[in-house]
């Protein structure tokens, strides 16, 4: 397996991952550590360049020889380049260029009934991460991203996901525009508002849904409570003041998930 090797900071290939850390470029996502690595894999994502220690090669060369035909250069780092180019405290030992397309909702390809998650200016990359991967194993159709809220492919926001970023459609789109799509789609609107009259476990979501969740401090904007057909709160029986949106989000779309299951659980 031939690759060349870096040990500065300064090499310009380097140089470009660190500004890919910061801000996406194109479609190229910056992914750290094998499981990430591998998954992105498994969905046929193109791989771009990998850099990797020495001490990663000695304990993956079967993983890395089977990359070396599927990325499109092989680069051997010193530990310390390697930790800039991390994005962790303890770096994995592996980082990688992987190839996302974008989408737009004209290109959603819905089925069933849809259950679609709008993240309205959500801005820390754990909860958003995590309200994907929640939309992941909810088997929710898309996850849409509205003005505000964080990017989720930078690093930070890929791994919050554990993976889940390349199992379902994610993408941003403005207000507006969401709105009359979902008319189009026959899509109801559901807003989670802490102020709403409706519980999320007396709502009816067994129909074609989206489900809005808000800004931690702010919430759903207004634009999106006047337009959205229901409004849901989650009872909170206990002295807590809140939920956080990602734990709010998993509340709601378990409960979608048992209602459409006839399930009694």
């Amino acid at each position: 397996m031939r690759h060349k090797k870096i040990t500065s900071t300064s090499n310009p290939l380097v140089r470009e991952i660190l500004r890919g850390k910061k801000e996406r470029t194109g479609n190229i996502l910056i992914v750290e550590g094998r499981r990430l690595i591998e998954t992105a894999l498994a969905l046929e994502a193109g791989i771009g360049k990998v850099f990797f220690t020495d001490t990663f090669q000695s304990k993956n060369g079967v993983f890395l020889s089977q990359l070396s035909g599927k990325s499109s250069e092989l680069i051997e780092t010193s530990d310390h380049v390697l930790s800039q180019l991390a994005d962790t405290e303890t770096p994995q030992g592996i980082v990688a260029e992987v190839f996302h397309k974008s989408r737009k909702l004209p290109e959603l390809s819905l089925q069933g009934i849809p259950l679609i998650v709008v993240c309205d200016g959500i801005q820390d990359p754990g909860n958003l991460g995590t309200i994907i991967r929640t939309a992941d194993a909810a088997g929710a159709d898309a996850v849409i991203l509205l003005p505000g809220t964080c990017d989720p492919f930078l690093p930070k926001g890929i791994r919050a996901t554990a993976g889940s970023i390349f199992n379902l459609p994610v993408l941003f789109s403005r207000p507006e525009a969401l709105v009359e799509w979902l008319r189009k789609e026959s899509i109801i609107l559901m807003v989670s508002d802490v102020h709403a009259l409706t519980s999320i476990f007396d709502a009816d979501m067994k129909n074609p849904l989206a489900l809005v969740f808000g800004n931690e401090a702010s919430g759903v904007s207004e634009y999106l409570k006047s337009r959205g057909k229901v409004g849901v709160k989650i009872p909170i029986p206990g002295k807590a003041e809140s939920l956080n949106v990602a734990t709010s989000a998993a509340i709601c779309l378990y409960e979608a998930v048992r209602q459409r299951s006839g399930q009694p659980w």
